[in-house]
């Protein structure tokens, strides 16, 4: 009599879910101007067979003139202006921009952002630089003086 009492190998009966992407590198960012807005590199998300949630923290807090915004595959997905964090959540292939903005009058909003993966345990997957200078609201300048054309 023939017993077989152990499978291996046969399709995905034990396979597990790879929640680690490969390494992306995200750029520091910096701008100065009216309202200093920057925007991040563009990354894509690949090397998961299930979606994932990434949290980007940031070392200086959001607020109603400092925003942290989210953009999935080109599309803004999440915009924060609270706390210092937001989660993403993303498929294989999709590509992933953070974009951050100063509207503070004559302020610096800088520090580091750190992009942990809250699927996999709050892995590391990224930290950049980021300064954003707003210059202020400008005001209104003179017309200049009055005189005769030459």
């Amino acid at each position: 009599m023939l017993q077989i009492s152990n499978l291996t190998g046969f399709g995905a009966f034990n396979a597990g879910t790879d929640v680690t992407p490969n390494p992306i590198t995200i750029q520091d960012i910096a701008d100065a101007g009216f309202v200093a807005s920057a925007l991040t590199n563009l990354v894509s998300v690949s090397g998961i067979d299930t979606s994932i949630t990434l949290r980007l923290t940031l070392s200086a807090p959001l607020s109603i003139n400092r925003v942290l915004g989210i953009l999935r595959d080109g599309a803004l997905v999440s915009q924060s202006t609270t706390g210092n964090f937001a989660d993403v959540t993303l498929s294989n292939s999709q590509t992933l921009q953070f974009e951050l903005t100063n509207a503070l009058d004559l302020s610096t909003w800088s520090g580091v952002a750190t992009l942990t993966n809250l699927s996999d345990a709050g892995s590391l997957i990224a930290t950049f630089n980021f300064a954003l200078q707003d210059t202020g609201s400008g005001g209104g300048g003179g017309s200049g003086g009055g005189g005769e054309p030459p």
